[in-house]
């Protein structure tokens, strides 16, 4: 079995060791050693990384034989070997997990809610506890109690036990070995069966951030960040306040209320321009129902649209039918390299709209379809589109 390093010493970054097997894992190279400093990845904390030998480690995984395998972005030629752990990495992992143990405890005071899961992210960490319907304010609570606890820079203890000592912890939860059981204690606060990395007082957290929140799978799923990521986090939301702040030449206490104020403008906004729409489509309708071409007593309307919005066209040929009768309607669109084609009839006309839908659709190498008085479709040759509109118009003549 690997001799772990890293749970007698979290801040140990240099170490030295010999290779004890040469392995090959999914095709990449790998090496066994004696003693690591490399954390594998295990219980929802991800594997160190760094270098043997100047060789960089790509992953790290401990075996059912609890041997820590490194695998190497390339083979290691050397019997010792020196290690170099990415410090940045471990610590910021060290400031998460440590995070965690403390939002999991606070969590169980505020709410009697336990943790059932934990997931260290690179960019942020969660954990899901089994309670859902969580409130802002218990959140809020739990957060405080949190930081309190690293304000109080209590003293975070690593305890070996055995089995049956390990009965005497108040551990929030059951160890998952048998022996050699490591319990890592916050002085006084939480008690947790964990192989993870963590700081030596709570202090070196520096703080825990909740970011959001949400029901998941009949509990919630809590984000977190914890340290230096807690300041990038406040850092980018600063950065991002003063440029809104500075856009609407407001302060920021006042941009709640202001950003209320541009929404309710906006709706406004929305409803006149509907309203303009509605009334520009009304006055295209009458004129589009002057241009019609009779046929005995059958109006055929064929037209070609630029860049016109598929809804609004609908609604301009739903018009044309309010204001006419006897009328067949064609249209066609040109938008983004595409045609479109729309076709509806009078209700008092037995043309099956449907299919001189698909025998359109063909000339223009597309699809389309629909019921006897409403169809659509589309293609790809634009360039087709006015003679897909021409040979409809002949079918319905000819059909009269």
């Amino acid at each position: 079995m690997t001799q772990k390093l890293y749970h007698k010493n979290q801040y140990l970054q240099t170490f030295s060791s010999v290779v004890v097997e040469a392995i090959e894992l999914d095709g990449k190279p790998g090496v066994i050693l004696e003693q690591t400093a490399f954390y594998p990845t295990s219980g929802g904390q991800p594997h160190d990384t760094g270098t043997l030998n100047d060789v960089a480690i790509v992953d790290v995984i401990e075996d059912e034989n609890h041997q820590i395998i490194h695998l190497l972005e390339k083979p290691l030629k050397a019997f010792s070997v020196e290690g170099q752990v990415d410090w940045v990495r471990r610590f910021d992992h060290i400031q998460q997990h440590s995070g965690q143990h403390l939002l999991s405890q606070a969590f169980i005071k505020i709410c009697e809610a336990e943790t059932v899961s934990f997931h260290l992210g690179e960019e942020s960490s969660t954990i899901d506890v089994n309670r859902a319907g969580l409130g802002t304010e218990t959140v809020k609570s739990v957060e405080t109690l949190a930081n309190q606890i690293i304000y109080e820079n209590r003293e975070v203890i690593a305890h070996f036990v055995s089995k049956d000592k390990a009965q005497r912890f108040p551990v929030r939860k059951l160890p998952t070995v048998e022996k050699n059981i490591r319990i890592i204690e916050i002085k006084d606060f939480d008690y947790s069966p964990c192989g993870g990395t963590h700081c030596a007082r709570t202090g070196e957290i520096g703080m825990v951030k909740i970011t959001r929140f949400e029901n998941y799978k009949g509990g919630t799923r809590i984000h977190f960040v914890c340290g230096w990521r807690a300041l990038r986090d406040y850092q980018q939301k600063a950065e991002i306040l003063r440029r809104i702040s500075e856009t609407m030449s407001s302060g920021e206490p006042e941009l709640p209320q202001n950003v209320g104020k541009l929404q309710e403008d906006a709706k406004t906004l929305r409803r006149e321009h509907n309203h303009l729409i509605q009334q520009l489509l009304e006055y295209e309708a009458k004129a589009l129902v002057a241009a019609r071409e009779k046929s005995g007593d059958i109006y055929v309307l064929r037209k070609i649209f630029e860049d016109r919005n598929p809804k609004d066209l609908k609604i301009l040929a739903t018009k044309v039918l309010e204001n006419s009768s006897n009328t067949v309607i064609l249209f066609g669109g040109k938008s983004a390299g595409k045609a479109s084609l729309l076709f509806l009839r009078s209700e008092d006309l037995s043309f099956n709209m449907g299919q001189l839908m698909k025998t359109a659709c063909a000339v223009i190498n597309g699809r389309g379809g629909g019921q006897p008085y409403q169809a659509q479709g589309g293609g790809t040759e634009v360039e087709k589109l006015e003679e897909a509109l021409q040979s409809t118009r002949d079918a319905v003549l000819q059909e009269i």
